[in-house]
């Protein structure tokens, strides 16, 4: 399925990631991964109208869970970052932003999400 998502490819994002959200329908979001020594960046980056299905950040938990079974990542080592790209709108909640993910690990999954807003300079630096 070709999807209307290149317009948002970014430093940010480096495929299209297909998962089953709510009520097992076809989803789309943005997907960076990077391995470091002691820990995986992951970046999940919202696609609004070139999703068919869920919104990441209304599937955080599931899809934190769903990438680290198929992508083989330890979550405790997993540093999960959600990108709402900018809609080039003059309303703020439109403006591009970034939040780190914590989760609560139990049983190898991920639980419980506490969102904290970091500065697109914290995920670059994090990217280095």
């Amino acid at each position: 399925m070709k999807i209307k998502a290149m317009n948002f490819y970014s430093v940010y994002m480096d495929d299209v990631f297909e998962f089953k959200g709510q009520w097992d329908v076809l989803s789309h979001c943005g997907l960076k991964i990077v391995e470091k020594a002691h820990q995986v960046i992951v970046i999940t980056t919202e696609l609004y109208d070139s999703n068919p299905g869920t919104s990441v950040t209304r599937w955080t938990t599931q899809l934190a869970n769903t990438i680290c079974d198929l992508k083989q990542i330890d979550p405790e080592k997993m540093v999960f970052i959600v990108h709402i790209p900018d809609r080039k709108s003059k309303l703020e909640f439109y403006k591009e932003s970034f939040d780190l993910v914590s989760f609560r690990i139990e049983n190898s999954k991920c639980g419980h999400p506490t969102w904290n807003k970091i500065s697109k300079i914290e995920v670059d630096n994090l990217l280095i």
